[in-house]
């Protein structure tokens, strides 16, 4: 559920493209355990040394995960097919 979350906030709310929102670094937290993981450059500098100050407990995880195949259509009706690049996914249609 962060995944596709956070792909379609990366489209709508930043503007991104489609293909860059998929391929963006991702953030999850959860309830318990009570930890906010990070993939690599997932947080701009020194944002998880300020979480960390306010009392978070930040871990940077040294791998990937997560992966989102997306579909999105565009303004003139066609689609757009992007496969995640983290996981050697395709996109194809007929």
């Amino acid at each position: 559920m962060t995944t596709v979350f956070q792909v379609i906030s990366n489209v709508v709310d930043w503007g991104m493209t489609l293909a860059d929102a998929v391929a963006a670094p991702r953030v999850h937290h959860q309830h318990l355990p009570d930890v906010i993981e990070v993939e690599p450059g997932g947080l701009p500098a020194g944002v998880a040394e300020e979480l960390r100050a306010l009392g978070h407990t930040v871990t940077e995880r040294p791998t990937v995960w997560g992966d989102a195949q997306a579909v999105a259509v565009r303004r003139d009706g066609t689609l757009e097919g992007v496969p995640d690049p983290r996981r050697g996914g395709m996109a194809s249609g007929l």
